[in-house]
């Protein structure tokens, strides 16, 4: 009573301690109440990360189905508009190794030039199948590559390559960040048989893709491609192309635009590609 009365009420240490500590568990308890949201916040961003660096990067495998609407426009009027339905199915060798084959089936449509009165033709065109597998070095490099057969498979010869040709390549991969990933890769083209005359195909491509991932599940995408024509005096054609991507928030799909364009001249003026690519998210987690 006669401390009650000497004036403003002064906690004690002890009462202070027993505040500071009951803050400080409170504190931890809602921590840890919270931690289980941003696991599963952190791994969701991970697997959109990983879904839209496959867009420019052959060694992250996916298991995966894709619709691409390809248009190029060419010199004097002549158009191409190519719908490729392509499958992938990838499945896991080893805790550091991937497998996968793949399946291209295109449908074409071509308008000619104005020489030839505009005329069109529409019909399948090549079919490719090809098979590969990607290894993951450590948690930022990774590498694979693999084979790929064209087949002259078209419809009618206006929307075929008239060719049967083995594209073996290779590639790496490294992300320098958790938002910038740099590729290189080398892909070699060979004939294995020709039609109606036609001239062999040999010729490397050499490429060097980039993907930034942006905030709310989007990314730019970038590539830079060297063509040497072994079949055409060893002629050296550059290529380049950007676009965006945006994975879907509610369900497995990234939709993707992008624009290449030639900077040597030739034929082609440029060319645009809208893709839906639909993943099959239970085949594996990102590590």
């Amino acid at each position: 009573m006669l401390i009650a009365t000497c004036g403003p009420l002064i906690p004690s240490r002890a009462a202070r301690n027993s505040v500071d500590w009951l803050l400080f568990v409170t504190g931890v308890l809602l921590a840890i109440g919270r931690l289980p949201a941003a696991e599963v916040f952190s791994d969701s961003q991970a697997i959109a990360a990983e879904q839209l660096k496959q867009l420019n990067d052959q060694t992250i495998i996916e298991s995966r189905i894709l619709l691409d609407t390809e248009w190029d426009h060419f010199k004097h009027g002549a158009e191409k508009a190519t719908w490729t339905l392509a499958g992938l199915w990838g499945w896991r060798v080893s805790e550091c190794q991937d497998w996968a084959i793949r399946l291209k089936l295109p449908f074409a449509y071509a308008r000619s030039d104005e020489t030839s009165g505009h005329a069109d033709t529409g019909g399948i065109g090549d079919i490719e199948v090809g098979t590969g597998t990607a290894f993951r070095l450590t948690n930022t490099w990774r590498t694979g590559g693999g084979v790929e057969l064209h087949a002259d498979t078209a419809s009618d010869p206006v929307l075929a390559e008239k060719v049967w040709r083995l594209k073996p390549g290779w590639g790496i991969a490294h992300d320098v960040t958790d938002w910038l990933t740099l590729n290189f890769n080398a892909e070699y083209n060979y004939s294995i048989a020709e039609q109606h005359n036609v001239a062999p195909h040999r010729y490397l491509e050499l490429s060097l893709p980039g993907t930034i991932i942006l905030p709310h599940d989007c990314s730019i995408l970038a590539k830079y491609k060297v063509k040497i024509d072994f079949e055409n005096g060893d002629r050296w054609s550059h290529t380049i192309n950007a676009g965006v991507a945006k994975r879907l928030s509610n369900i497995p799909v990234v939709l993707s635009a992008i624009v290449e364009k030639p900077l040597n001249g030739g034929a082609k003026k440029f060319q645009v590609n809208f893709t839906m690519t639909y993943y099959f998210e239970s085949y594996r987690v990102p590590k």
